[in-house]
């Protein structure tokens, strides 16, 4: 019986086909490369050009004369280049994009140069500006505004401000979904979504806030002043927040961003309430004046 003869193998035939699929599977990643780093490159153009804006209109206010309003488009500016920056910078956190790419080495640098006698007063200064004392520091400033005052607004916006800043963090929380730092790197052990870090959100909104009112009456550089004690405040609570491992680097940088867009928004609701208040002070001056001949000082800016 004859056996059927089986034609040539060829060689070229036998790798052929796994070279292609190969050459193909590379080009895919390539190509997936390429879109997931032009779309970090984009974020990082958005978040860049965000934080120009933000500081451009803010430098515009400061220059402003004219304190009978707030500028609507300096503060429309601020508030859209703030936004703009943290939407681009939680999409990269959701994506895993490479401008995220710091937040490793920024934790092991702090895990590894903690010591004994900082890492007692981070603790203390983490609890201090969670969401108890935030709480209690928002209700006590804006009873301390709204008695000098006279009246329950500046209460109403301080706290409404902190608050709304920090419902958009535990919503954007939920959104993004990010996990927090492994559970050896954290002095705390927290096991909720990581970006933004609401110690960070927080604590912008409210001291900023409370520099915003105190510093209502006040001139330029003593504003300027408070707006930086403010800021370095802000920082103190972030950097405690990367010491003790709770949260990425990027983290800290959201609540930053989040808690200073809700400042903004909170900052021209005040400003333009007492602008308003002192308005109708001035329309009607015999009733600024009260039987032992001390001004109103709603009328005179006191009320900050």
């Amino acid at each position: 019986m004859r056996e059927a003869v089986q034609p040539p193998v060829s060689l070229a035939s036998v790798h052929d086909a796994p070279v292609h699929t190969n050459l193909l599977g590379r080009a895919h990643e390539v190509v997936a490369d390429l879109h997931q780093g032009g779309a970090a490159t984009l974020m990082l153009v958005v978040v860049a050009g965000g934080a120009t804006i933000f500081l451009g209109a803010s430098v515009w206010r400061s220059l402003q004369r004219d304190r009978r309003g707030p500028a609507a488009a300096a503060i429309a500016m601020e508030c859209t280049g703030l936004a703009a920056a943290f939407a681009a910078l939680a999409y990269q956190v959701k994506a895993g994009g490479w401008l995220t790419g710091a937040d490793p080495a920024v934790l092991g640098w702090f895990t590894g140069h903690r010591s004994d006698w900082v890492t007692g007063p981070a603790i203390a200064v983490t609890d201090a500006g969670g969401p108890a004392g935030t709480i209690i520091l928002a209700v006590a400033i804006g009873a301390v505004c709204s008695r000098r005052a006279r009246s329950p607004i500046p209460a109403l916006i301080l706290i409404g401000t902190v608050g709304a800043a920090a419902l958009a963090s535990t919503v954007t929380k939920s959104v993004v979904g990010r996990a927090r730092p492994p559970i050896v790197s954290q002095v705390l052990l927290e096991t909720d979504h990581s970006f933004p870090s609401g110690h960070a959100t927080g604590a912008m909104a409210l001291f900023t806030m409370a520099a915003v009112m105190f510093g209502y009456a006040l001139s330029p550089t003593r504003r300027a002043l408070l707006l930086s004690l403010a800021a370095a405040v802000t920082v103190v609570v972030s950097v405690t927040r990367l010491y003790l491992g709770e949260h990425w680097l990027s983290d800290v940088v959201g609540g930053v961003l989040l808690g200073g867009l809700a400042a903004v928004i909170g900052g021209a609701l005040y400003t333009t309430w007492m602008d308003r208040t002192r308005a109708r002070g001035a329309a009607g001056p015999a009733e600024n004046y009260t039987h032992s001949g001390r001004s109103d000082p709603t009328t005179m800016g006191y009320a900050a």
